[in-house]
């Protein structure tokens, strides 16, 4: 059997007397794009965080292709090949779209600080095929033609493809989608989810993403995982899940059925 890129196990996050999320587990296949869903305040930023290592557990295991990387931080495991996206955007905005993608790559140069400002031997070449690299990567991403514009001259459509383009400039093997729908028009959601299908197709990337538009879970995902209250209360395909009877009386006066619809 294939060890799992993603596996939590048993993982609990108080923040004081509130449990946010409580003895939860879930895991991402290799290949896999995994949908973490529920309703407002079930749990999922927090347990987004938790897998980014952006916080930290207080029970509970998190294996990354196997190894155990729950003292890890956010860096640490970005470079061992996790990424994620934020349902705010965190783009520099007085910033061009290229040198959006190049800060990104800038945590995984291998020379010195001193060599990068000096344009000394490696750090150049490493300059150069980041350089060549946010370029092929504007270019899958239909977005060449705004390289050298700043960010905020972009709509909130193409910000989040720039951010999307951005977390892959590390050549992520896991990335964690927070809600890449969120503000997208409709036709701007029809093509956020045929790209997502194509970073998993193409790039093999595996996917955990967080979502509320339902459209998006039910299209791209392979399996679902339902938070409420910080409980994993279902898990299973997108269609048996929408339709499961605790998963609807969870989302009861939250627009579920507008959603589930939609």
């Amino acid at each position: 059997m294939t060890t799992p890129i993603l596996e939590a196990r048993g993982i609990t996050k108080r923040f004081g007397g509130v449990v946010a999320v409580n003895d939860a587990s879930l895991t991402v296949g290799k290949g896999q794009i995994v949908g973490l869903i529920g309703p407002n305040g079930s749990g999922k930023s927090t347990m987004v965080n938790l897998v980014a290592g952006e916080m930290m557990p207080n029970e509970g295991t998190f294996l990354f292709n196997g190894a155990d990387i729950t003292a890890l931080p956010s860096h640490r495991r970005a470079r061992l090949g996790m990424a994620r996206s934020f349902q705010l955007l965190r783009l520099f905005h007085s910033l061009s779209v290229e040198d959006n993608l190049l800060l990104a790559n800038h945590m995984r140069m291998k020379a010195s600080l001193a060599a990068s400002i000096f344009a000394r031997g490696t750090a150049r070449e490493e300059e150069e095929r980041a350089r060549a690299r946010a370029r092929e990567l504007l270019a899958w991403f239909d977005l060449q033609d705004f390289a050298e514009r700043p960010v905020s001259a972009l709509s909130i459509g193409q910000q989040r493809m720039v951010e999307i383009a951005r977390g892959m400039m590390s050549e992520p093997s896991l990335f964690v989608l927070d809600e890449p729908a969120a503000g997208l028009s409709p036709p701007n959601v029809d093509k956020l989810i045929e790209l997502v299908r194509r970073l998993r197709d193409e790039f093999g990337v595996s996917i955990l993403l967080v979502e509320h538009v339902m459209r998006v879970v039910r299209d791209l995902c392979d399996h679902v995982v339902v938070l409420d209250s910080g409980v994993k209360i279902a898990e299973g395909a997108p269609d048996a899940v929408v339709k499961d009877p605790v998963v609807v009386e969870a989302y009861i006066g939250t627009g579920w059925k507008r959603r589930a619809q939609g």
